[in-house]
């Protein structure tokens, strides 16, 4: 297929693509889906901004920095659109406080968000182009996930990262259909990562993304200058659904609204944990009001948690889970982030990685069980609850969930919203420079230009 010629693509999975992306983005935002949006950009860029002066962010800041660039990397200067995507991603992933999905497979579709808003901000495009556009990636991403396995046979979520990524790019660029074509088999050829985070964790869980957004820019560039991508590339021999996806079944419908089916985090921690951190933090107020403010430490006899067995699979089975070398593996383990909250009666990325080698709290993740409950793992992902047992000098506490708050099961309201955004960028620019901003922020739809939306 030449890029330059419009056609339909021999592959008919690409082909879908192509028409859902265009008409979703065709279709106006009505205020349940704009206001979903806007949420999910409020949080992914709260998130950012608590990790704007991380060493490491500041190390790759530095690493990449070209400065004069069409955009705007948050608190660190103009970029080109690449870079400052990549920087505003790896900020948004960098505490692991971002939203997450789950069907047969999980991912963060808000690691899409600084693609779009680069993207949006070079193209000149507006807040309402840009939620649109976000939209249209964040459902197709929740298709994949739900109808594919690809997570389950090694590869790493950012390979539906990229995908989902290139339609946005594409959107933006305002690419021709065969354009639009090209681009999505280039990605789908080239993206597909090892998950590469099964023991302990790296730095690199907070860079995988950031990657893949970036190749999609480059890659919408080069279908835009008339590079043609392979034809079929998810059907046929050796192609993607062959050797990353398995079958991919896509439901791919434009009225269908998914803008508020992803799950927002209360704590810096893995999805899985945060029912059993939410209940940790409330048993402690109940052993507070028993023994005192005392070392608890000393008070546990044991923790159980009973969750179900997805959890289990990716925050509970790797040994090094309980003896976390570093905040990534820390604050993926449920056992280690329960006994944190529980020891601490606070969860904050700052205490998560002070407490790595804080000796009462190492000493009591060892003393943490988890097991699966059936009747939990029957509920996932409708739901995602836990259960938790302390037992404390023969006495027991014990509370269970449906769900951590923040999952779609149990939305934050508006308020709840705000507050962590205000928490992450107040500690950072002042509590007078982030209420301006988080107005403004909420403005996003009405922005001409979405330049506006990065001065902080």
């Amino acid at each position: 297929m030449n890029a330059q010629t419009p056609g339909m693509a021999a592959d008919s999975i690409v082909n879908a693509i192509v028409d859902f992306a265009f008409s979703a983005y065709a279709r106006p935002l009505d205020d349940a889906r704009r206001g979903a949006l806007i949420a999910r950009v409020m949080d992914a860029l709260g998130c950012a901004i608590a990790a704007s002066a991380d060493p490491e962010v500041q190390a790759v800041a530095r690493a990449i920095s070209s400065p004069g660039g069409s955009c705007q990397a948050l608190l660190n200067g103009r970029m080109n659109a690449g870079d400052a995507a990549f920087l505003n991603g790896m900020m948004i992933r960098y505490y692991d406080w971002n939203d997450t999905y789950v069907g047969k497979n999980g991912g963060h579709p808000s690691d899409l968000i600084p693609l779009a808003l680069a993207a949006g901000e070079e193209a000149g495009k507006s807040g309402d182009d840009v939620l649109r556009a976000i939209g249209v990636g964040q459902h197709l991403m929740l298709d994949m996930c739900d109808g594919s396995n690809a997570l389950t046979r090694g590869w790493d979520h950012a390979t539906y990262v990229g995908l989902a990524g290139i339609v946005i790019a594409s959107l933006l660029c305002d690419l021709t259909r065969a354009q639009f074509a090209s681009a999505i088999a280039m990605m789908a050829a080239s993206n597909n990562m090892l998950i590469a985070r099964t023991a302990k964790v790296s730095a690199w869980r907070s860079l995988a993304s950031p990657h893949a957004i970036r190749n999609a820019l480059f890659l919408a560039r080069l279908a835009r200058a008339g590079m043609s991508g392979p034809d079929p590339v998810f059907e046929g021999r050796q192609g993607f659904l062959e050797i990353i996806s398995g079958e991919m079944t896509l439901e791919l419908d434009p009225a269908r609204d998914r803008t508020g089916d992803t799950h927002l985090k209360m704590f810096p921690a893995v999805f899985h944990a945060q029912a059993p951190i939410e209940i940790a933090l409330e048993l402690r107020q109940q052993l507070v009001a028993t023994f005192g403010d005392v070392d608890f430490n000393t008070v546990i006899d044991r923790v159980e948690v009973s969750t179900h067995a997805f959890a289990i699979k990716w925050a509970a089975t790797s040994p090094g889970l309980w003896e976390p070398e570093n905040r990534e593996t820390a604050d993926h383990s449920i056992a280690f982030m329960t006994a944190l909250a529980l020891c601490k009666g606070s969860i904050d990325h700052g205490a998560i990685e002070a407490a790595i080698h804080d000796g009462p709290v190492r000493a009591l993740t060892r003393r943490v069980v988890v097991r699966e409950d059936e009747n939990d793992s029957a509920r996932w992902p409708r739901e995602a609850p836990a259960h938790m047992r302390v037992v404390a000098k023969g006495r027991t506490f014990e509370k269970a969930l449906i769900a951590g708050r923040g999952h779609a099961s149990r939305p934050h309201d508006a308020a709840g919203r705000t507050r962590k955004l205000f928490h992450n960028a107040g500690a950072v620019v002042g509590a007078e420079r982030a209420v301006v901003w988080v107005s403004k922020l909420d403005g996003f739809d009405r922005a001409e230009r979405i330049g506006d939306m990065f001065t902080v």
